[in-house]
């Protein structure tokens, strides 16, 4: 046996310490250490509000499949990467650690193995208790069919087998499955009141993406530099198939990725330097959606192009609270900016935004195939909508959640009262009668003169009609008018992009009869509208889907746009649950909402899910790891939709008492989306 001379672990020791140092002195560097986060963790007990979905309706939505690649590693990688963090001593968690997740604003979802032993804490089961033999719909989708959460990944994830599939783009098998988000990512809300997670589908999440995306860049570096860090990736990617070749193999794979997005960020880097901070609440859906398809989809393999699609990238400059969506089947416009009419779009170009792979590079017999899963985004659009609901008497899919009593306290009936008679005066003009009021008078939120006419399918949809002064109701209010914060209006209208003209962009989305030949240079709205009809034309030429398949999937309506200066005042009902408020999250509580602006606070924190059922936000006080709020900043104004006795732009009502202010808080707190005879025996 060979002697090891002291002098030679001496050294060797030297040596690895030596690594170490270096390795703790380049990750001191700012730009290489994680974000802070809040201290959050996970409550023992959580429900979810009874909003006439069942718990496997409610699981399937928050983990089917859109196709989607959000996250730019195989899934594989992304549930084997280790947190960004630095230790002398023994192994970090893994970066999918659901109280970990948490602390960026995701909610913890059960395993499929873990179903039966976490479903409680995870908060299924509330239906039970407050609706007694409460019988699921039939499913709008096939749960044999359905793989859910094999891991463990919180409400939003999503795992895409890729075996049976080739990369659009490539035309090759991809080499591994895809992790993306679903809607649910971005359009589920949870609260904490009294030690409990109370969780609301279809409301707004409370997650940061801004800092997942960093750390999860930052672990990917980590995993390739750190010393002993990648050899523990590689054994859990590979398995039992693990060789010292499929390692280096793997490492190369590693290397290329990392490199790839240094290079996308010495493009953007100079634009997105410009950009006005997401943070907790909030995503620049438009702008981003924008970046992907005009930008990453169009950049061809090398970036020999370029200098072409550069143009194309805008940063980011009008984060927005991620909406509600329940009842918006049933509109006849959607976005802030009552923008886009056909669900699918809608959809499908949200999968888009959140990286669905689709060929816009080769203008071949492959041209606009993607991964996007349009039959299942159609099934998702069918949970959501429900019935139509002129036909069955209210809403009858996902509906906004009622206030709950037993959980944040009883609803005081007397101010209630007093503040529907504010609403009347104050509120109905925009936001029109309320849909769950049935002693509210007329007119009622069921009146023919708020919903279209019927189509050929005999479906009519909510109008949102355009302001004009001394107009009874307006429900598309001009940006001048209610004065609330300018940029989020402005994207789709005043974007330009370039395109190449294989992709056959014409005006026709904005259906106002006019057509052109194909456009090489249009507004980002028009050419977006336009993409991802292609898309899903693409998928049903596929699959073979009949005209009248296709046109029900469409949801019976025509793939139209509207861009300008004007935001949506959709109707109020469970406006309780989508805290913070404005549409760029500028003001914490409804009170606030209620108050003259420069009652509102110029700066606050986002991130707390404490929340204060009497003012109905957020608590908003200073928060280590939150997002500090900065309301003078280009895209975050607090301003408008002010009830103040002075004039000016967006005072929209005169100055309201604070008892008047929690009056029509109170009356809010009332109001859900069903009439009240669609709601079930002793739950009224």
């Amino acid at each position: 046996m060979a002697q090891v001379s002291f002098k030679s672990i001496y050294k060797a020791l030297a040596l690895a310490l030596g690594a170490v140092a270096v390795v703790y002195a380049l990750f001191a560097i700012d730009k290489l250490r994680p974000p802070p986060l809040p201290d959050t963790k996970i409550p023992e007990k959580a429900i979810w509000l009874e909003q006439n979905w069942s718990d496997e309706e409610r699981w399937w939505f928050h983990h089917a499949n859109q196709g989607t690649a959000t996250l730019p590693v195989p899934y594989e990688w992304f549930v084997a990467l280790e947190q960004p963090y630095l230790r002398l001593f023994g192994t970090p968690p893994l970066l999918r650690n659901p109280a970990y997740l948490a602390r960026f604003g995701f909610i913890p979802s059960p395993g499929d193995e873990d179903w039966a032993s976490q479903q409680a804490r995870a908060g299924y089961g509330y239906e039970d208790a407050i609706r007694p033999g409460y019988a699921a719909k039939d499913y709008a989708y096939v749960p044999a069919e359905f793989p859910g959460n094999p891991d463990g990944l919180p409400v939003g994830f999503t795992r895409l087998d890729t075996d049976d599939m080739t990369n659009p783009v490539t035309g090759w098998p991809f080499a591994g499955d895809l992790i993306g988000f679903t809607c649910a990512a971005c359009h589920t809300g949870h609260m904490e009141v009294d030690g409990v997670s109370v969780r609301i589908d279809g409301a707004p999440a409370m997650t940061d993406l801004g800092k997942f995306r960093k750390v999860l860049g930052l672990s990917l570096l980590y995993t390739r530099y750190v010393p002993g860090r990648f050899t523990r990736f590689a054994e859990r990617v590979l398995g039992d198939g693990y060789t010292p070749e499929k390692a280096t193999e793997l490492k190369v794979r590693l290397s290329a990725l990392l490199a790839k997005g240094a290079a996308l960020q010495k493009l953007t880097g100079p634009i997105s330097k410009h950009d006005t901070e997401e943070g907790f609440t909030r995503l620049d859906a438009l702008n981003r959606i924008g970046n992907q398809v005009f930008f990453t989809d169009l950049l061809q393999p090398g970036g020999s192009n370029a200098p072409l699609v550069i143009q194309n990238f805008a940063h980011m400059s009008a984060p927005v609270n991620y909406p509600q969506i329940w009842d918006a089947s049933w509109f006849e416009w959607v976005q802030y900016d009552g923008s886009i009419m056909q669900p699918m779009v809608r959809n499908a170009g949200e999968a888009m935004g959140v990286s669905a792979v689709v060929n816009l590079i080769r203008p071949d017999g492959s041209l606009f195939r993607s991964t996007v899963q349009v039959g299942e985004v159609f099934k998702m659009e069918e949970a959501l909508a429900g019935a139509d609901p002129q036909s069955q008497g209210g809403f009858t899919g996902l509906l906004a959640p009622k206030w709950p009593e037993d959980l944040l306290g009883e609803i005081d009936q007397d101010k209630a009262a007093e503040g529907r008679e504010l609403y009347k005066t104050l509120c109905q003009r925009c936001h029109l009668p309320p849909p769950s009021d049935p002693k509210y008078g007329e007119p009622s939120f069921w009146d023919d003169r708020f919903w279209t006419e019927p189509n050929y399918a005999g479906q009519r949809y909510l109008k949102f009609t355009k302001w004009t002064e001394g107009a009874e109701f307006a429900n598309l209010v001009k940006v001048s008018y209610v004065g609330t914060d300018p940029e989020q209006a402005k994207i789709l209208g005043d974007r330009k992009i370039v395109a190449p003209a294989y992709l056959g962009i014409t005006t026709k989305p904005r259906c106002d009869g006019s057509n052109s030949g194909p456009l090489t240079e249009t507004i980002f709205g028009i050419a977006l509208a336009s993409v991802v009809e292609s898309v899903a034309n693409k998928w049903y030429d596929d699959n073979n889907i009949p005209p009248e398949r296709r046109l029900e999937m469409n949801g019976y309506r025509p793939n139209c746009i509207q861009a300008g200066p004007v935001y949506k005042a959709r109707p109020l009902d469970g406006v309780w649950a989508t805290a913070p408020f404005l549409h760029n999250s500028s003001v914490p509580n409804l009170y606030l909402l209620f108050s003259p602006a420069d009652e509102r606070p110029a700066k606050f924190y986002l991130g707390s899910r404490a929340f204060d059922p009497v003012k109905v936000g957020f608590n908003y006080d200073r928060l280590a790891g939150g997002f500090r709020m900065d309301t003078s900043k280009s895209g975050n104004a607090n301003t408008g939709h002010e009830f103040s006795d002075t004039e000016g732009k967006g005072v929209i009502g005169p100055y309201l008492e604070p008892d008047q202010r929690y009056a029509i808080i109170e009356y809010l707190k009332t109001l859900t989306s069903a009439q009240s005879q669609t709601v079930p025996a002793g739950y009224q």
